[in-house]
């Protein structure tokens, strides 16, 4: 896709599609050169039958600890910063293929032919692109739990490794709805152009916990999900403009880059048909959303806090914004802005997994490298300015 002169659309190819490594640090241990007492002066301290109780109480909960523990944490990591939507059994499946394929090309695979033609059977299935995706994610699933390629090659520990697959999925699905909790009260502050000069009207938090005033039924929100190609025509006529995103008259798909992705006030307005990667990725909404998830709340305006060493980009070890972090931002500030009551795939002819790696795909395969570069750049100070 060109990104200097373009025509009067933005949309980017449906086709679906890192985090920062962390590196292990180790701790040295010291000897205590003091001088011992004399023995007949040491006093062998008796025990309680507290300090007994206490010692039993710390075992029976490291007993209870979850074993598959580095896995959870490693699946928090997945959702925020890899791939939200992976399903970890399936780029495991797909890698254990690939590996097998390239173990074949070296002729250090034996294996009948049947068993060659349905592992390229089931890889031809697949596109370039959702291929390079799977062995991303799968590459970075080895990096982040390390411990798991046992369980992948050990065939007699199949079971467990579904165990552990199944409960990764569910991290994933709850980091997601967690972030989603914890923006719902904040939502309405964010969306806000300046926050300071009161809130959006009509307001957002109206007493009623149905979210249906939301998303397009509300005229403002509703500008911002007009997706950018018809925001002048919305423009014109905002009531007329609502109207159509309402009954499809304007289709919100995942081809289409909404208006609160570009930097302005109101979100879009920054937007030139000549020029239309200047301000992308970088409205105030999606900037706000990213901070508060990574560096936390008190961070996402902006205003005089910063970060902890507890806060979400340290716990990921993130050093650097990349794709899928704006992705993630993208896709929690879409829905806390939308008509939706509970979360779902699909919002009418929204596909959120499918807009979500069309955003990642539209910085990887960006033909403009320089913008990429400056985007980057730009989302590393706003993010990282605030981490102490």
């Amino acid at each position: 896709m060109a990104h200097k002169k373009r025509s009067r659309s933005i949309s980017i190819s449906s086709q679906s599609s890192t985090s920062s490594s962390s590196e292990s640090r180790s701790l040295s241990s010291s000897k205590d050169f003091h001088t011992p007492l004399p023995r007949k002066q040491v006093k062998k301290r008796v025990r309680s039958s507290t300090d007994k109780e206490a010692s039993k109480s710390k075992k029976s909960k490291r007993s209870k600890a979850d074993p598959h523990e580095e896995y959870l944490v490693a699946a928090r990591g997945i959702a925020r910063c890899i791939d939200l939507f992976c399903k970890v059994d399936k780029p495991i499946k797909i890698g254990y293929l690939l590996q097998q394929e390239e173990a074949a090309d070296k002729g250090e695979l034996d294996e009948s032919k049947a068993e060659k033609e349905n592992r390229r059977r089931r890889l031809s299935a697949m596109s370039l692109k959702t291929r390079d995706r799977y062995t991303r994610n799968y590459q970075q699933l080895l990096h982040l739990a390390p411990s798991i390629r046992s369980l992948i090659n050990d065939r007699t520990k199949a079971r467990e490794l579904m165990k552990v697959t199944q409960k990764m999925n569910t991290v994933i699905s709850a980091t997601r709805s967690d972030d989603v909790a914890r923006l719902k009260s904040q939502i309405g502050h964010y969306a806000v152009p300046i926050p300071s000069d009161g809130g959006l009207k009509p307001a957002i938090y109206n007493g009623n916990p149905s979210r249906s005033h939301l998303g397009v039924n509300h005229p403002v929100l509703a500008s911002y999900l007009c997706p950018v190609s018809r925001l002048a025509e919305f423009n014109r006529d905002p009531a007329e403009g609502q109207k159509k995103l309402a009954s499809g008259g304007i289709r919100l798909t995942a081809n289409d880059f909404p208006a609160f992705l570009w930097s302005g006030n109101p979100p879009g307005c920054d937007y030139d048909d000549d020029a239309m990667t200047e301000g992308l990725l970088q409205g105030y909404l999606i900037e706000r959303v990213m901070r508060h998830i990574l560096t936390g709340p008190s961070t996402a305006l902006g205003q005089d806090s910063w970060a902890t060493q507890t806060c979400n980009a340290m716990l990921h070890d993130m050093t650097t914004v990349e794709a899928e972090h704006i992705a993630y931002a993208f896709v929690q500030a879409r829905f806390g802005i939308s008509a939706q009551n509970k979360w779902s795939d699909i919002n009418g002819n929204f596909n959120y997994p499918e807009f979500y790696h069309n955003i990642i795909d539209f910085i990887r395969d960006c033909g403009d490298t320089d913008w990429v570069g400056e985007l980057k750049k730009w989302w590393n100070m706003y993010v990282f300015l605030y981490i102490i």
